[in-house]
This record gives structure tokens, C-alpha cells and sequence, in this order.
């Protein structure tokens, strides 16, 4: 019945059995579907990934079948990214380093919308996650200094440590470089999402380097102290 409704239908969706059987045989019918999908039969395009989600695999093959599945169908889908994510919004511990040696500790907020708060006589001006194309997303936020000079501080995230976080409640850290610049540089040429958050300046020195970490707010409020 399947392979004749191949035939009439040349594509069928449904993997349910066309007609009822017993344990045995919807067992038999269910392995000889996943192998059609596994194999890449184009006969059978299941409208949904749920029914083969719910077959338990029988052998290794038949489980790297059904990840090979739902890692294709993960690719063709959108990633939901935000440049100012929840679980980046608060207040960092920030560590500057030279050959290093740490040469000044901070609090900096990222807060809500790309907004950064740090204390006077410094100005916060604007944060934003970037994701990468690999396991590591590229967190910036910008300082303005008392004389004029604008902060850069530029770190990578690991992904999959933030992710973790979430259900583990460990910390996330975040490494990268300070650079001093000026304006009018490469940031002309980056997008207009980018260009809304970061300033357009060019690299003069980029010497410093940075750690930063969350912080309760109880510590961050014995520090700013």
C-alpha cells in the first residue's frame, strides 16, 4: 500500500500506516519509513519531524538518522538572536590587564537596549552582542573617558557556556581587547544595525586586555563603595 501510494500521490507526507496492523508489523512498517527518510528517499517528505522523533532508534545508524534529520532541519531555520540578550544584562566586573598584570578593575551595567551605565567621571555609551560563526559570539561595549577618549572593549562569549549557564547558574565570562580610538574609521563600513550601537572610530593602540565576569548586585554595590 505504501509503495502504491507513492506511485498515485509521487510524494507522501504522512508516515502513519495507511492501513492498522498488528505490534509487529507497525514496528516493521515504522523501521522501513525511517530508513526511507534516513536514505533520503524522495518519495517520502514528512510534513513534520514529530513522528520520527517519537520512534525510538534501533541500532546507532538508525539514531545518527534522526540526528542527521534534525540537524538539517535546524540549519534551514532562523536563528532567534538578539544584540541585547537577557541573560547579558546586568553588572560586570571588569578587569583591565597589561602583560598580564591587572592594572584597574570596574563595574560596568549592561542594561536593557543596548545601553551601558558606568560610574563618573567615565560616560557609558553602547553595548550589543554579535554572533559568530562558530561556538563564539563577539560581546562590544563603549566608554567615553574624561578626556574624550573612546574605550572599545571588544571580548568573545562562548556559546555554549551561556547556554549552560541558564541551568547551571555558572559564570560567564568574557576575554578580549581594549582599544583607544578616534573617530571616522572601519565602522563606516559595517551595517546599519552595527552602525546604531558602536560609534564609527579607528584602531590607534590596542594594547589592553580585559576580563570580565558578573556580579551580584550586593557585591557590586560594596565596590562601587
Amino acid at each position: 500500500q505504501l509503495l502504491r501510494n507513492c506511485y498515485n500521490d509521487s510524494i507522501v507526507s504522512d508516515l502513519n500506516p495507511p492501513l492498522p496492523l498488528t505490534s509487529s508489523y507497525a514496528n516493521s512498517y515504522e523501521r522501513l519509513v525511517a530508513s526511507l527518510v534516513e536514505l533520503g528517499s524522495g518519495y517520502i517528505n514528512p510534513w513534520s519531524l514529530n513522528k520520527i522523533l517519537q520512534v525510538l532508534p534501533k541500532t546507532p545508524t538508525e539514531e545518527f538518522g534522526r540526528f542527521a534529520k534534525w540537524e538539517s532541519t535546524l540549519r534551514k531555520s532562523k536563528p532567534d538572536t538578539s544584540a541585547y540578550p537577557d541573560d547579558l544584562v546586568g553588572k560586570w566586573r571588569v578587569e583591565d590587564e597589561v602583560g598580564g598584570e591587572t592594572i584597574g578593575v570596574s563595574i560596568v551595567e549592561l542594561a536593557e537596549e543596548g545601553q551601558v551605565e558606568v560610574s563618573p567621571p567615565m560616560q557609558g555609551l553602547r553595548w550589543r552582542l554579535d554572533p559568530g560563526p562558530t561556538h563564539l559570539d563577539t560581546c562590544t561595549f563603549q566608554v567615553l573617558s574624561d578626556d574624550g577618549t573612546i574605550l572599545q572593549y571588544r571580548g568573545f562569549v562562548d556559546r555554549g557556556a551561556r547556554l549552560e549557564s541558564r541551568f547551571s547558574g555558572r559564570q560567564i565570562v568574557v576575554r578580549g581587547a581594549v582599544t583607544f580610538q578616534m573617530r571616522d574609521g572601519e565602522a563606516l563600513f559595517m551595517g546599519d544595525d552595527y552602525r546604531k550601537d558602536m560609534l564609527p572610530v579607528s584602531f590607534k593602540t590596542a594594547t589592553t586586555r580585559f576580563i570580565m565576569k558578573r556580579v551580584s548586585e550586593a557585591d557590586a554595590e560594596v565596590r562601587s563603595n
